[in-house]
Parts: C-alpha cells; structure tokens; sequence
C-alpha cells in the first residue's frame, strides 16, 4: 500500500513537474498530438513482389507511419498485383477504389506524358540520380500537373529491380553497339524502346513478362533488357548465357496517393506521412543496391559471364545513345527542354 502510494505521488510529481516545465516524454507527446485525429487505413496497390526493393521499403515506411500517427494512420499495401496490375492500379486511385498506387514510370503514359522523359536510353548518368531529379523543378512540375490535372498527389520517386538493365543474350558476349546487330531482342510496347534497338541493328520483338522465359529457352528471342532483380526472380538465370552492362537505363516508380485520401488526414497525420514517404525513398535506394549485389551474386553462380565495357567501348555506347536522343523518335515523345532540364539537374 505505502509502496503504491509512493509510486502515485512520485507520478504526479513527475507529471506536474512536466507540465511546469513544458518537457512531456515523446510518446506521451505523440500521443496527446493525435488524440483527436480521425482514423484513418491507406489501401495501397503494387505489381511489385513482396521481395522486392520497393515492397520491402513500403513495409518500413508503413511501421513508421503507424508509429509516428499513434496508430491513427495504418498504410496497408498489397503486392504482386494482388489487388490490380500498374495500370489499373492507376486506374483505380483516380476512381477511388484504393487510395495509394505504385507504377513503373512506363506505365504511367494513359494518364500522363510527363514521365516520358524516364524511359529515354542513356538519360540517366548514374543509377541513383533519380533523387536529384524528382528534387529538381522536374519533379516539381510533375507533381503539380499530376495533383491538378489527375487527381493524385505524387508523394516518391524510387529505383526498381536493381539499378541499370542488364543486356542479357543467348548468342554471344556482346562488348559493343555493333555486336547487337541481328538479335532479336525481347521488348515491350514502348515505342521509345523498339527504336532504340532497331537504331542498333536488332531486331525488337514485344513480348509479355509472362511469356519471356519460355521465348528465350525456345529462341523467340534471343536477348532481353532487364534489371538483374527481376532476371533472378523470374529464373531467367536459368535460360540466358551473358549479360553485359551497357548502362543504359535505370527503372524508376512513382508512388501516388489520390488527393481526397490524403485530405482525410489532418495537419499532424499529413506530416507524419510525408516523413513516412522520405523514410520510403530513402529505404528504396538502400534495398535496391543491395538486391543488386545479391541477383549479381546469383548470376555469377551460375556461370553467367557479365561483361563490363572498357571505357573505350563504353563510349560508343554513350554515343549510340546520344545519337538516339537526337532522333525523332525521342523529339516526338519528349521536349527537349525536358531533356535538358533532366541533364542539368544530374550535374
């Protein structure tokens, strides 16, 4: 009895003693901030697998959220399109069937064109500059015409399947431009992309994700450009002989949250999310070089020879690609201006 007495009154003394002082602890303080916020669950949709860089880092980002909100905003996703593919997924943000969606940049084009610029073959300097460029008016241009024209609030910008494709064939070790003349080449519909490799002498041949493994084991293709998590995940390690790294592209994802969901929330909830979505970003770019490094080790463990260009032989590479963008083909997709302000924000 003394013993709980003691305990009331040192209690009370503690927290008169905080209220004095204006020093609560911070869960308490937490706490008291969202006492009165609504509850909200965020239904987000991703083609992602569970395994991948950016699910991986959605996850962390939904334990912080939920953390940070007191538990009054839980982030709930669901992966490898358990709900819908990327284009629907879009789709159905803007319809109000989920309120958050993840989508490849090139799958983004029946909604807007903003994000062409994305797609273009030898735009990116360096894998991770996707940061400086989302940070620069780029991304703030997009944001703005995405939100007021669409409907839906970009809130990250985050790599996908471990950094640059990789040129993985069947026929030979490719070094250079001209040893891709004659392959066919496993594509998607991306106008951009067929020609990029049509520029080169191959011969680019669309076919579905689904479909690739059985196209390069029977020889409906002979090569694919693909990021090396993807290539492990999907065991096209089992049915591909080299891979070079021509440093051509590096896949990016845009993360969306339809505006009425995001003004469910109210002003502290609205900064503890977008702290949530940095966490995200953050998180993103760290898994994704390391699911690099691991498919990497994968390949090297099936005997697959990698070949890194020298720099002279990387140079004609960074020259078919500069002749590319210089093409019709890219002028017709992409503004110019949009180009060199992406350029200018990677310097």
């Amino acid at each position: 009895m003394f013993k709980s007495l003691k305990h009331t009154a040192v209690s009370s003394a503690f927290v008169s003693l905080a209220l004095t002082t204006g020093f609560l602890p911070v869960a308490m303080a937490q706490g008291n901030q969202f006492a009165n916020s609504p509850k909200v669950t965020l239904r987000l949709t991703s083609a992602s697998p569970a395994a991948m860089e950016d699910s991986k880092a959605m996850n962390d980002a939904a334990e912080f959220l939920k953390k940070e909100t007191n538990g009054t905003v839980i982030l709930q996703p669901y992966f490898a399109s358990a709900l819908f593919d990327e284009i629907a997924g879009m789709e159905a943000v803007q319809s109000g069937l989920v309120d958050m969606a993840v989508a490849c940049t090139c799958n983004l084009t029946k909604q807007t064109s903003s994000m062409m610029f994305s797609d273009v073959p030898y735009l990116w300097n360096e894998m991770d500059n996707g940061k400086q460029v989302w940070n620069s008016e780029v991304g703030q241009e997009i944001s703005r015409d995405m939100t007021q024209k669409l409907g839906m609030v970009p809130v990250a910008f985050t790599p996908s399947g471990g950094g640059y494709r990789i040129l993985w064939n069947n026929k030979r070790q490719v070094k250079v431009p001209a040893d891709v003349q004659g392959l066919k080449i496993r594509t998607t519909a991306t106008p951009l992309e067929q020609e990029f490799w049509r520029a080169l002498g191959a011969v680019p041949t669309p076919v579905d994700v689904k479909e690739i493994y059985t196209a390069l084991q029977h020889g409906m293709v002979d090569a694919e450009h693909l990021q090396p998590a993807w290539f492990t995940m999907l065991r096209h390690d089992e049915v591909v002989k080299y891979g070079t790294e021509i440093r051509a592209l590096a896949v990016y994802r845009i993360t969306v949250i339809a505006q009425k969901s995001y003004a469910k929330l109210d002003a502290p909830q609205k900064v503890a999310f977008d702290k949530a979505m940095k966490v995200f970003e953050q998180k993103a770019y760290d898994y994704n070089r390391a699911l690099r490094a691991e498919a990497l080790q994968k390949v090297q463990a099936r005997k697959i020879e990698v070949y890194t260009p020298n720099p002279q032989e990387q140079a004609l590479w960074r020259t078919a690609g500069e002749a590319f963008l210089q093409s019709q083909t890219v002028k017709s997709s992409v503004p110019q201006p949009v180009i060199a302000r992406v350029v200018k924000a990677q310097q």
